[in-house]
Formats: C-alpha cells, structure tokens, sequence
C-alpha cells in the first residue's frame, strides 16, 4: 500500500470506522481518505484519495487542448498514471475520452484541468459531471518550467504538467461554476456589444485619416463624420473631384432624398461647396475612393448592429430581477447598468469573497515583498471587460455621487494618476455592490455615508 507522494508511512491516516462515517455528512475537506477496493483475483488494494469540497477526487486530469485535438493525462492521488492518449474534439472523441476515464472512476470523483473556459468540449465535461478547473496559462507555464531546468514543451509534457499541479494544488483552485444562461446571454451581449464599438472607433479614426489627406472638402460639410447622412454622402460622392461638381440643387435633392431635417444648414453648406480647399491629386483620389466606400458602408452596418444589440441588452437587463436594484446605482445607465450585472453575475458562489472578486476584475493591485523591499504595482492578470467595466461606472459615479467625487480627489491628491484613482474608486464600488446583491436593496447613499461615519466613531467596528 503506497502512500501519496511526500507522505512518510507514519503521515497515512488512521482506518475509518464504520460508525464515524455513518456519523459524519462528508470527510474532512483537505485530507486523505484510505479507501479499499477488491481487485480481480480476490486482491485487496487501499488507495488514499484527497478530499475537496464536492467529495473524493479520485482521479486528476490534464488536457491540453488544440483545434485539432486533445492531449490527455490521468493519475490517481498516489501518483499512479493510469490513462493518457489523444482525441479529436468531437463527440466521436469525446466519448472515448469519457470512456477511458470512467474505466477508473465516476465523473463525481473526476477533476479536470485545463487552459480554457469556452468550447462545446468544455460545457460537454461539466454537462457529463466532472469538475473542470480552469488555469492560468501564464501559471500552467511557470508550474511547467519548474519541473524541468531544460524547459522542455511538448503537448505531452503540458498534458502531465497540468494534472500534476491540479493534484498538488487543486484545493487553492476554484472549480468552475457555469452561471444562470440568462445571465450568461447577458454577459455574452455586453462583451460583444464592446467588441462591435471598438472595431467602429477603429473604422471612424481610419476614415477620418484617409479623409484628411484625400478629401480635405468634405470635413465641416455635415456634423461628425459617422453620423449616418455623412456616410451615405461618402458613399455616393467617394472623391474630392466628386464633390465640388456639385450645384447647390443637386445637393438640395440629395439631402431631400436621404431625409436630412436640419435645413437651416443648406446655406452654410453651399459656401461650403464653393470654399477654396487644396487640391488633391485625380489618380490619389481615385485610388482611395473604393477604400472610404467600403469603411462608410462597414461603419453604417456596424452601427445598425450595435443598435440592435443595445436593444436585445435592454430587453435581456429589464427582464431580470437584479435590473431594479442595479439602476440605483449613481451614474449606471442604460449602457453600464446590465455590463456592471454580467460582470458580477446572480451566483452568490461566484467569488470566494470580496478580495477574490477584486482581483479578479482587476480593481486590486499586486503587493510584490521580498525581504525588505516591497513594491505595489499594476494588476495585469484580470478579466479586462471587468476592469473596463468597473473603472468606467467609477468614472460616471463621481459625476452623481458626492463621496465617491471626494474620493477620487484624494486620491489624485495623493499623487495618484487619474486611471489609478478610478481603479481605487472602483475598489471600493466592489464591495458595494457585493453587498447589494446579497440583499437585493437599492443603493441608499445617505445610508452608506451613515455607515462609514459609524465606522470611523467604532473602531471595532472599522476593524471587524
């Protein structure tokens, strides 16, 4: 009987009774349980099995994933390695893959680690029950390295690599906890309405540059340069050339047609047209036209999509029972109110607690200490459409909210810069919040400023 690896034989724990674990609703969380199980042949064999919080991991499992395949490790708590091989990523291999892990254990005893949250392969292991722990990259790479001074890769190495540190370290590890698909549908919007808005702030700052040095008539013709009656002109009239043949009628028919209503401006746009401007080459214009054509028509079909996906966030947000108490938040519109939900989600199990929550959408620094130097520095490491989330709520609360202005003041006093100080104004809306899902109450700020003046006459209370 072999214990688990760095145990001496004195380490293995004491035989469990039949009594005490009728008594007891689980095993202790963090120690090894002795299990005994027959053999073919009549052999008894006992297998120390760690506990975790879902109950006895009987097997860990590293994949390391591609498009093409999954490379996977099994070993049981002892070290045992007891299958390992490759599949495709269809359901064709993932059922062998099922096949050869539950050869050994049920999928409640299974705990798998890998390098990603999303993929039909990743819901089908936690609709088939296993435990799927998601790693860092960056930290699977480093746990790597540290089993080799050479710093050999391979996919058969990264497979073993990631079991190995989830059987050392899955009781630091968080499983994942798959969120409400209402809620997840909601964060799926948010993140993909961020997504169309930057690829339009990249389309818009294009065609502004290319409209600068090839068609320097057109800026001041109309408002901004996105608006949708400017587009449309740019798709109709692509060059510099094109535009000044215009007669004043021909852009009154024009503008008709398109239903522009400020008609107050048709006089200033006339001097326009007529408006000395320096000349730009035919054959540059002509070279660029297809060019400005193709952005002017993207970023009008971009911003039809964005309408439509703010309108499915609306209907998604005010369908919800969080919608209430998260549009009493001061500053949270109608763009940050459901984005601010999607990133804290309706699990109460999402976060461990506050601090985990905080690190985890990028509000909390990082304390760097050895010895006697000690450095606090950026967080890196964080889900960025969190971060992104929270620092712009933080930006808008201070505009509505009397504390939360004060706050940042101080600390831009402090030498802080303005990022800085809206990531600490940020830190402080976590809790907040937190506190507001748990209960499920509006924001009350003359409530919360009672609290803190509470607080700072009761230092126990500060302190607890």
């Amino acid at each position: 009987m072999l214990a688990p690896e760095g145990f001496s034989e004195t380490d293995r724990p004491a035989p469990i009774s039949a009594a005490t674990r009728a008594n007891r609703l689980l095993p202790r969380e963090g120690f090894y349980e002795r299990i005994r199980a027959v053999r073919p042949g009549g052999r008894i064999e006992y297998t120390f099995v760690m506990v975790t919080e879902g109950g006895a991991v009987m097997l860990f499992v590293g994949i390391d994933w591609s498009d093409l395949s999954l490379e996977f490790h099994a070993r049981t708590a002892e070290g045992r390695v007891v299958a390992e091989g490759r599949v495709r990523p269809n359901a064709e291999g993932l059922g062998e893959l099922f096949a050869k892990l539950e050869a050994h254990a049920p999928p409640s005893e299974i705990a798998v680690a890998i390098e990603t949250t999303h993929g039909a392969w990743v819901q089908a292991l936690l609709d088939r029950g296993y435990r799927v722990y998601p790693i860092n990259p960056k930290c699977a790479e480093n746990f790597r390295k540290s089993l080799s001074a050479a710093g050999d890769k391979s996919d058969r190495i990264d497979r073993k690599a990631l079991a190995l540190m989830l059987a050392a370290l899955h009781q630091q590890l968080r499983p994942m906890q798959p969120d409400d698909p209402e809620m997840v549908a909601l964060r799926i919007a948010c993140q993909d309405r961020v997504r169309l808005v930057e690829e339009r702030t990249g389309k818009i700052n294009e065609l502004l540059s290319l409209v600068k040095q090839y068609y320097p008539a057109f800026p001041g013709l109309f408002g901004e340069i996105d608006s949708d009656i400017a587009l449309a002109f740019l798709e109709d009239f692509p060059t510099q050339k094109a535009m000044r043949a215009l007669t004043f009628k021909r852009l009154q028919n024009w503008v008709k047609r398109h239903g522009y209503t400020r008609t107050s401006r048709l006089p200033e746009m006339e001097q326009h047209l007529k408006a000395a401007v320096l000349p730009v080459a035919d054959h540059l214009q002509n070279a660029k036209a297809p060019l400005i054509q193709y952005l002017a028509r993207s970023l009008r079909a971009l911003q039809a999509e964005i309408a439509r996906r703010e309108q499915e966030i609306s209907d998604r947000f005010n369908g919800m029972p969080e919608a209430d108490w998260v549009r009493s938040l001061p500053g949270a519109g109608d763009a940050l109110a459901p984005a601010l939900l999607a990133c804290l989600g309706r699990d109460p199990a999402r976060f461990a607690d506050v601090a985990a929550a905080r690190a985890f959408l990028g509000t909390a620094p990082v304390t760097k200490a050895s010895g006697k130097t000690q450095a606090v520095v950026f967080r890196r490491g964080c889900w960025k459409f969190g971060r992104r989330t929270l620092q712009l709520f933080a930006e808008q609360s201070r505009r509505y909210c009397t504390w939360a202005a004060k706050f940042y003041e101080k600390q831009r006093a402090s030498n802080h810069g303005h990022h800085a100080a809206l990531r600490a104004l940020a830190h402080k809306w976590v809790k907040i919040i937190l506190a507001m899902r748990r209960t499920g109450t509006p924001y009350d700020d003359d409530k919360y400023t009672h609290s803190c003046s509470q607080r700072l006459l009761n230092p126990r209370v500060a302190h607890a």
